[in-house]
């Protein structure tokens, strides 16, 4: 269900920073998400473990951390 939700996050980062590269809003998403949810504990597994970066990625990103978020990286495929 992530795809749908980042989705809709770009479409509201990319008319902000028009100029911005595809990997410059992937940036902007990553570093402004939280490994804490939403009622302020660590996110867990399915199973109330606390989960690791292996399970959640990023995190879970916020609606309004990309808008502003104080750094952003920009890669090419050289930086690959």
């Amino acid at each position: 269900m992530s795809c749908p939700h980042v989705s809709a996050m770009i479409a509201v980062v990319k008319p902000q920073y028009p100029s911005w590269s595809p990997s410059a809003i992937k940036s902007a998403i990553t570093t402004t998400a939280s490994q804490i949810n939403n009622t302020k504990d660590p996110i867990t597994k399915e199973l109330g473990a606390i989960a690791t970066a292996y399970d959640y990625g990023a995190g879970e990103i916020s609606t309004t951390g990309p808008l502003q978020p104080g750094l952003v990286y920009e890669t090419t495929t050289i930086d690959y």
